[in-house]
């Protein structure tokens, strides 16, 4: 499979909700910045938005720029972690099906 070759997205700028713990900046960037590997074109930059909606249920939102199309995913679940697995499991499908 033929890819951009970063490893990682440059840069990741990740927004949390005031109610969502500080450590949760950490673990979206982990999951979302090795997805540069996966993309067709170069991919310099992702907004991850974290959210509580309820008070039981976290969403997570997140935008990458893969040399300039828009690729968007978006998931909820009852923590920070689920919830950003999912949108990364969703963005690595979307990622690999550009590649046809």
């Amino acid at each position: 499979m033929k890819h951009a070759g970063a490893a990682e997205i440059g840069n990741v700028a990740v927004e949390l909700d005031d109610r969502i713990a500080a450590r949760a900046r950490r673990y979206a960037h982990d999951r979302i910045a090795p997805l540069a590997r996966y993309a067709p074109e170069p991919t310099d930059f992702a907004h991850v938005r974290l959210t509580a909606v309820g008070p039981r249920t976290i969403a997570a939102h997140v935008n990458l720029d893969v040399n300039g199309t828009p690729v968007v995913a978006k998931a909820e679940a009852a923590t920070f972690e689920e919830a950003l697995d999912a949108v990364r499991d969703q963005l690595h499908g979307r990622l690999l099906r550009m590649h046809n």
